[in-house]
């Protein structure tokens, strides 16, 4: 059954792409997959009715092109893995928001330190700061080196709520 979901939603993003004549698809690098699938069907397309109808398209990452969960930084965020406070919905309410990113997983470690590795937790809430800020890491590294992990959480807690409260209005 997942093999048949996993290609579905294959051929739907492919389907949606072509449609629409998309050129730059922003998408996670997992998705990196889907866009050559979409690239092969298209081409398949052009060759077999001799045209140019489909030009090839590119997969736009961003500086984070993998969000992490909240609860397990080990994990993409998704609400497939069935821990929703893992997950930050856009319409999430502000104090869902707030209760999602202050029950984050990190660690007891301190002060931040900037390391994938040791703190993973740490460092996925300091990715997504960077990534709903829109500020350059080595900004958001500098703002919270030597803050702790309450004062991040708060910080992306606001920062986040920020962001999506259009999307809710």
């Amino acid at each position: 059954k997942q093999w048949y979901q996993r290609r579905v939603r294959a051929v739907l993003m492919s389907a949606d792409i072509l449609l629409y004549q998309g050129t730059h698809i922003p998408v996670g690098e997992d998705q990196n997959i889907h866009i050559e699938f979409c690239n092969s069907i298209g081409q398949a397309f052009n060759r077999i009715y001799r045209t140019q109808v489909f030009q090839p398209v590119e997969q736009l990452l961003t500086a984070s092109p993998r969000v992490k969960s909240l609860a397990n930084p080990a994990l993409k965020m998704s609400k497939s893995y069935g821990k929703p406070a893992g997950v930050i919905g856009l319409l999430d309410s502000d104090d869902v928001i707030q209760k999602k990113v202050k029950k984050a997983v990190t660690d007891s470690l301190g002060p931040i330190t900037v390391d994938q590795n040791l703190r993973p937790g740490v460092y996925n809430l300091l990715s997504l700061y960077s990534a709903v800020s829109e500020l350059p890491w080595s900004k958001v590294c500098e703002t919270f080196v030597t803050g702790n992990v309450v004062q991040l959480k708060s910080e992306l807690a606001e920062c986040l709520i920020e962001k999506f409260g259009p999307v809710r209005d």
